[in-house]
């Protein structure tokens, strides 16, 4: 199953851009201002709802969606309390979380790093989208060629590092933090691959 993850910063367009029929859609506080905008009903919204519009959260109520209201004094972002509700599902798209602040958005990252564990992942943004590969989820890509694409460790140290299919080719490197050589790699004719075999590599094309 597939499930989506909407944040505040999201855009309509971005969720009409994305979402796909039978996806189980949570919306992140705010983010159910968004989903009302591109006429998307989630099934649940999460968070503090400290951002959501009054109205919004009227109308979804009205709608019967599954509020989670949680205190605003808590341990864990609303993000990381949406992704916890969404165990068992095999494929996450995280849709806007890089928009606005920078400290949101290194934090999002973390936990779409953290959920690749257990599911392919991807987050959307209307800048980039980003995938996680791990040594059992190898990225299969369709891109046109000549896209820009960038590699960059996110562990420490990731081993194993192949590419297909970009025009600086890799096969069996090693990329380690601070040392972000696989910036502004190029695609070639599709499809392209990128597979690991120690730790997470995450696999960025800006928009």
């Amino acid at each position: 199953m597939a499930a989506a993850l909407v944040f505040p910063r999201a855009s309509a367009a971005l969720v009409r851009r994305h979402l796909l029929p039978g996806m189980r859609v949570v919306a992140i506080d705010a983010g159910a201002d968004v989903l009302r905008e591109a006429g998307v009903t989630p099934s649940a919204l999460v968070g503090d709802l400290d951002s959501v519009t009054p109205g919004t959260l009227a109308f979804f109520e009205r709608a019967g969606v599954k509020i989670e209201r949680h205190p605003v004094a808590k341990r864990d972002t609303d993000a990381a309390l949406a992704l916890a509700g969404l165990a068992g599902e095999d494929e996450i798209v995280f849709l806007g979380p890089g928009g606005g602040r920078a400290d949101h958005a290194l934090a999002n990252l973390h936990l779409l790093a953290a959920a690749s564990e257990k599911a392919r992942v991807v987050a959307h943004d209307d800048d980039a989208d980003t995938w996680v590969v791990t040594p059992t989820r190898e990225l299969r890509l369709d891109l046109p060629e000549g896209t820009t694409v960038s590699a960059i460790p996110f562990d420490a140290r990731v081993e194993g590092i192949t590419y297909d299919g970009l025009r600086y080719p890799l096969v069996e490197a090693t990329m380690i933090a601070g040392d972000p050589y696989g910036v502004s790699n190029v695609t070639g004719p599709a499809p392209q691959r990128v597979r690991v075999r120690k730790g997470r590599l995450l696999v960025i094309r800006p928009l």
